[in-house]
């Protein structure tokens, strides 16, 4: 396979549909959310744009890292939650930060193999909702006090090996490559100037289906829609799925069709209820503070690592639609495009900020791809801005290529969501501003990382989804209600 052209084969595992829910800041507008509720929002807007009935679907494979107390089979809750039958197999998949990106490659490696026609991939993450632990609980604390352990640092954000918090990791990194304050500060101001002028531009709104803003509680009743297979949105066969809340299955679907209804743009209401449309943090950045925040992790006066050029952590999901180009031609499917190729690489944990420039050539190869030069666009997920500014250095990445409708120091890093997050990311940036190649990296803590590549397939059959370039956010909506 050569990189200048992908020759389409029943097998080729193909992006159908992408969409994600916006990001709600820590203890923030989504709280009321559980992870699994996330997801099944998720889920139900990337079959409805896809045109897709839930039974079509052969499997759902999920990202998620805090499943602590979200209950048994936490990703067949959300494909319940949306509407899928329970004959759905669901599989949730823990890779740290790269959770969301690697379901979508064990999705297009079902696809390959020809186990699976339709799979539905991504990630849900609620770290509002993480809970403590209180470890020695079930033995009995006889005597003395006991002491609860934070299961989001725990399981989320501290390495094992070292007892060190990522941002730790981080500073190191910024030391072993004199990556400054300064430089690490003017990364995360350009990454929040990117993502609010490209939500102000209408661009980020392709993206998103709203969310109710007072969660599950508030029963939004749905306005009557058709399927492609003759349900009413969000129920199979016309009916909740067996064992799934209904008011979950109307709230989803009443979000689904909000993001028809509500052409007016972001911060419209369908039905009288209002939604959530905006990543939360971008509204929280403060550039004058900026400079004046204390190093987090380090501050002993060489700390570099703060608040602001950090990832802010966030609750959120994101969901794909991978199918064979069989399945493309069968169903009518939009095309939006071809996994190339894609790979994982790890080296030692505490030097998982690094893994991105370790896994990205492998993913090139994977795909035909001679250079980095070939490739349009890039995503590097920015878990600290320092991991962002080193990686582009060690891969010789152009700057003005790189996250350029803002990354996760703007956005938010939902650590179970953001793998798949940047890549529906990706596909909306190659919508917009044009270009065939792109690619995704992310790094996870235990030293690994994982990339994958995209090509977008002028003039083939089934080619539809995301369009051109679109000035309005008005234009954007309208255009989601023929995805």
């Amino acid at each position: 396979m050569s990189s200048t052209s992908v020759e389409l084969t029943p097998r080729t595992p193909c992006i159908v549909s992408a969409v994600r829910t916006p990001l709600g800041a820590f203890q923030g507008s989504l709280a009321a959310y559980t992870a699994t509720e996330l997801g099944a929002f998720a889920i139900r807007a990337a079959l409805d744009r896809a045109r897709l009935h839930p039974g079509q679907v052969d499997e759902v494979l999920l990202g998620n890292v805090l499943a602590a107390n979200l209950g048994q089979a936490p990703a067949t809750q959300a494909a319940l939650g949306a509407g899928l039958p329970p004959s759905t197999p669901a599989t949730l998949v823990n890779k740290v930060c790269s959770s969301g990106l690697k379901a979508v490659m064990l999705a297009a490696q079902a696809v390959m193999a020809g186990s699976a026609d339709v799979v539905v991939a991504g990630g849900m993450e609620s770290m509002s909702n993480a809970p403590h632990y209180l470890p020695g609980a079930r033995r009995g604390i006889r005597m003395g006090d006991g002491s609860l352990v934070d299961g989001l640092v725990r399981d989320g954000l501290c390495d094992p090996y070292s007892d060190i918090h990522m941002g730790s990791c981080a500073e190191l990194c910024a030391e072993r490559f004199g990556i400054g304050r300064r430089q690490q500060d003017e990364h995360a101001l350009q990454s929040h100037q990117r993502a609010v002028a490209a939500a102000a531009a209408g661009f980020t709104a392709a993206e998103i289906v709203p969310l109710p803003k007072h969660g599950i509680s508030d029963r939004a009743t749905p306005p009557a829609a058709a399927n492609p297979g003759g349900a009413t949105i969000g129920t199979p066969g016309g009916a909740a799925a067996s064992g799934t809340p209904h008011s979950l299955l109307s709230t989803v679907a009443a979000a689904a069709a909000a993001s028809v209804a509500a052409a007016g743009g972001p911060g419209g209401a369908a039905g009288g209820v209002p939604y959530i449309w905006e990543d939360e943090t971008l509204s929280k950045m403060d550039p004058v503070r900026l400079p004046a925040l204390k190093p987090y992790f380090r501050r002993d006066g060489g700390g570099t690592v703060t608040a602001g050029n950090a990832s802010p952590m966030t609750d959120g999901a994101a969901a794909l639609v991978v199918a064979s180009y069989e399945a493309v031609q069968r169903l009518g499917l939009p095309l939006l495009a071809v996994i190339r190729g894609f790979a994982d690489a790890a080296q030692a944990p505490e030097w998982f900020t690094t893994a991105p420039a370790l896994v990205v050539p492998r993913a090139l190869r994977a795909a035909g791809v001679a250079a980095v030069g070939e490739v349009d666009w890039w995503e590097v997920n920015e878990a600290f801005s320092v991991v962002d500014v080193v990686n582009r250095q060690l891969l010789g990445l152009p700057a003005d290529r790189v996250n350029v409708h803002g990354g996760s120091v703007a956005l938010g890093h939902p650590i179970g969501a953001s793998g798949a997050r940047i890549l529906v990311t990706l596909l909306n940036v190659l919508r917009c501003r044009g270009g065939r190649l792109g690619c995704v990296a992310v790094c996870n803590g235990g030293g690994g990382a994982s990339s994958m590549v995209v090509e977008v397939v002028e003039g083939r059959e089934g080619q539809g989804g995301m369009g051109q370039r679109v000035p309005s956010a008005a234009s954007l909506l309208r255009q989601q209600s023929q995805l």
